[in-house]
């Protein structure tokens, strides 16, 4: 509110205030109350502290940070990166000690999926691709395990292409197709749809392929 009121404007010396402020805010206020949604009914009566709710938040926070700060700077930054892919290792021990049928196929599509990203940024001398998102990507498909990375990757190419057509039509010849463009944001999105939806997106690759 005081955003607005104040007219984007710091309430002492009246520097102006960028819209990033708002507008990271709210996206995590969306982030928190959709988590919210996910686990909400699966609390056991009498109990107040959801840790699943405060480890996908937490852990998607940390990835929020790597997708905003690659969208600012074009940089994968390390530090953010090392924190997600802690809660990549830890969700996919946890997964895979619930599902043990999974377990070398999370591992393998991994790095399947890392080395076809690594490639295009060794062939491409990093025009196609940055370094950084391979590594990204990695923990991503580790976070999510097998056939979810897929999806991941998949959907991550998907929306990129979207969001680059939808770029050359509203810049005006501001932005071409050889225009620089961050991919780390379209691989998170990608990620928490195809986590969010995890039941359904398994459901229709056991309906295709079984």
């Amino acid at each position: 509110m005081s955003f607005i009121i104040q007219k984007r404007r710091c309430g002492q010396c009246g520097s102006r205030i960028s819209w990033q402020y708002p507008v990271v805010e709210i996206l995590i206020a969306i982030l928190a109350v959709l988590l919210n949604f996910k686990f909400s009914t699966r609390l056991p009566d009498g109990q107040v502290f959801n840790f699943q709710f405060w480890f996908y938040f937490t852990a998607f926070c940390s990835l929020f940070l790597i997708a905003a700060y690659d969208f600012r700077h074009k940089i994968i930054e390390r530090h953010f990166l090392y924190i997600f892919g802690g809660f990549a290792v830890v969700n996919t021990v946890y997964r895979n000690i619930q599902i043990s049928t999974y377990r070398y196929l999370d591992i393998l599509a991994a790095l399947g999926i890392f080395l076809f990203f690594y490639l295009l940024w060794r062939v491409s001398d990093g025009k196609w691709m940055g370094r950084g998102d391979a590594d990204l990507v990695f923990f991503s498909a580790i976070f999510l395990g097998y056939p979810l990375s897929l999806f991941m990757l998949l959907g991550s190419f998907w929306i990129g292409a979207l969001f680059g057509v939808v770029l050359l039509i509203t810049s005006f010849g501001r932005i071409t197709i050889k225009s620089e463009v961050p991919f780390g944001p379209f691989i998170a999105i990608a990620l928490f749809i195809a986590w969010y939806f995890s039941d359904m997106l398994t459901f229709l690759y056991e309906f295709i392929y079984f």
